[in-house]
């Protein structure tokens, strides 16, 4: 199950009170929650109006879709617009037979359009799947321990990655939408690839699995959970590693293996709970991590490297199941579950977001 709502408020036009919402200290709720009501602005202006004189202000009219108008929005037109940018050439491909779907991006600004691969996914078989099972079980034991995390983290859990990094609503807004962008990014693609490989959760496969959560009402591989929360922590990294002037090593790698264990945590989470293999979040884990790089490579105009995951060698040389581990490297060139192409591609400049990103940056110089 997906804990996108919006890490920054910035999402649906229902006013969501999230990590950067903007009530002040004082008590009062902003000028634009003091509508007294209809009437007394309708009286009040009858009173004060006077005979209608047209136009006299001295207005200056924005510029011709320019970046810097993001400026003037608030939060969720400045995010919505954000995101249509950034998900505009974003293609799926499948192959039945072995159970892959791919996810490629064609510039459409270019010239010369091509589709371009940034992950392939391959699915485990049944067979493995039911091996895995017996890592569920186990991790049932720990229920106890970590049902107050795991109840936390069901909601969008930015007070974890602020215990971390010192993320806060009053000073990283533009960061905090940031994350807005890459949760919604994972959702509209982590959501499809569950479509497509339409794998059963644990609870379908044993009666004694006994989740401690409700089951969530879609595929279980990928998990969405992990996709977005490592998602989260390569963002972060690449965005404190951005901050020119904080030393060297920058503080977005001396963060790096702490957002790397948080993710990790959150993602063992829902195997704990009974909702996930640790397949699942060894496959999110590659997912969640492309989908941000290519996210900073269209804000910054850089390339990003293709990743797959092949869940049939997701398994130890006697055909064990295997545990998720942060241990094992995602940079493999082939022969292996985790891959990473030796060669990179660009992926076009993306205005909108390099102006957001810019904003973000400035948050933490």
């Amino acid at each position: 199950m997906s804990y996108f709502s919006g890490a920054s408020g910035a999402s649906g036009a229902s006013g969501a009170s999230g990590a950067s919402g903007a009530s002040g200290a004082s008590g009062a709720s902003g000028a634009s929650a003091g509508f007294i009501s209809t009437d007394a602005l309708i009286l009040n202006r009858a009173a004060v109006v006077g005979p209608f004189v047209g136009a006299s202000l001295h207005a200056t009219e924005p510029g011709f879709d320019k970046p810097a108008n993001l400026a003037l929005w608030t939060d969720g037109p400045r995010v919505e617009a954000c995101f249509s940018e950034l998900v505009e050439g974003l293609l799926f491909k499948t192959r039945s037979g072995p159970k892959e779907a791919m996810l490629e991006f064609a510039n459409l600004q270019a010239s010369n359009i091509q589709r371009k691969p940034l992950v392939q996914l391959r699915s485990p078989t049944k067979a493995q799947f039911k091996k895995q099972l017996d890592l569920v079980a186990a991790y049932a034991d720990l229920r106890g321990d970590r049902a107050l995390e795991i109840m936390a983290q069901m909601a969008p859990p930015m007070a974890f990655w602020s215990s971390v990094v010192g993320l806060t609503s009053h000073r990283h807004k533009k960061t905090l939408q940031l994350l807005d962008l890459v949760f919604m990014l994972c959702v509209q693609v982590e959501m499809r690839f569950k479509h497509i490989f339409a794998v059963l959760r644990p609870v379908a496969l044993s009666p004694q699995i006994q989740p401690m959560i409700e089951t969530p009402g879609h595929g279980s591989w990928p998990s969405g959970h992990a996709t977005e929360a490592f998602a989260v922590a390569t963002l972060l990294e690449a965005l404190l590693n951005a901050v020119p002037g904080t030393g060297n090593p920058p503080n977005g790698t001396q963060n790096h293996e702490q957002l790397q264990r948080l993710a990790a945590r959150i993602a063992t989470n829902r195997v704990v709970a009974g909702v996930h293999f640790p397949v699942d979040s060894a496959c999110g884990r590659v997912l969640g991590t492309a989908l941000a790089e290519f996210l900073v490579a269209r804000a910054t105009g850089t390339k990003v490297h293709e990743r797959g995951f092949d869940g049939r060698l997701f398994e130890g040389p006697h055909g064990e199941p295997l545990d998720f581990s942060l241990h094992e490297s995602m940079n493999h060139t082939s022969g292996n579950a985790y891959t990473r192409s030796a060669g990179s591609t660009g992926v076009g400049n993306a205005p909108l977001l390099a102006w957001l990103w810019g904003e973000a940056l400035k948050e933490w110089a």
